[in-house]
């Protein structure tokens, strides 16, 4: 079988299915089968190992993930690609899912971990779900154990950089992100206007959803003070902020993940 990722069979296939890149769903096809084996050698597939992966457009990275998993799981909202998969991707261990992503019961999962020692999420993400995704993910699903993702290189380097969100709070609270390698923009078709690159996280423990509940009230607006973004949520802002030692006046950066795992006790002693 041919690889995919290849120009020529991603010519082959565009052409032959009367396909194109849809700016909706941010696709773009890889057509590097370095890239593609070097994405799949980041993660820690192997036979004893579920995959998930989110949108893989024509299959080029579904494909090289089968010859490493014990299975593998796709979600993909563009119906288009059905006859690809029929020629490319007519394998036991692949299940291509029709559907969003975003709007399925990750719970659903929750069977793959009876047979699977890990289940692993790898996708080469759109840039304008990534976020959600990876938020998706880290609260939703239990059996994650981790999410290998391409992402736009600025996210990654942001990411993996001092930067403070609610996510990336919640990613250092579960476990660990690393920039793993860079990927140019010109091993796709059409090209993105920016490089990207693979983040991965390994995940060591469940998400803790009072934490995040508590991190994005913070994170409301950030120009305003912790207090002032808190007391729209909880009850007795000023004695849990003097309780733990904090600052009232203080923005939602300067706080530190203790702080917030702090507060997050403290709250929810009380009723939201």
């Amino acid at each position: 079988m041919k690889d995919i990722a290849t120009k020529s069979t991603t010519n082959y296939i565009l052409e032959k299915y009367d396909l194109y890149p849809k700016k909706k769903y941010g696709q773009n096809f890889l057509i590097d089968p370095r890239i593609v084996e070097k994405i799949v050698c980041s993660s820690s597939v192997d036979k004893e190992c579920a995959v998930i992966e989110v949108g893989p457009g024509i299959g080029a990275l579904t494909q090289v993930l089968a010859r490493y998993a014990g299975y593998v799981r796709s979600y993909e909202i563009d119906t288009r690609f059905k006859g690809v998969y029929e020629e490319f991707l007519n394998e036991d261990h692949i299940d291509v899912v029709f559907d969003d992503f975003l709007k399925i019961d990750l719970t659903t999962l929750e069977s793959l971990k009876e047979k699977y020692k890990k289940v692993i999420l790898v996708a080469n993400l759109p840039y304008y779900i990534t976020t959600q995704i990876i938020e998706k993910v880290l609260t939703e699903c239990k059996i994650i154990d981790e999410i290998v993702v391409m992402v736009q290189k600025e996210v990654a380097l942001k990411y993996t950089s001092d930067y403070k969100s609610p996510l990336t709070f919640m990613i250092q609270d579960m476990g660990k992100i690393e920039y793993m390698f860079t990927v140019s923009q010109n091993v796709f078709i059409p090209a993105p206007h920016v490089d990207s690159a693979i983040l991965k996280i390994t995940i060591d423990r469940p998400a803790d959803l009072n934490l995040y509940k508590v991190l994005n009230s913070a994170f409301k607006q950030k120009r305003k003070t912790i207090y002032n973004n808190l007391k729209n949520d909880y009850q007795d802002v000023l004695d849990v902020l003097n309780e733990n030692q904090i600052d009232q006046k203080l923005r939602c950066e300067q706080l530190t993940l203790e702080d917030y795992k702090a507060l997050t006790k403290s709250f929810y002693k009380h009723t939201i």
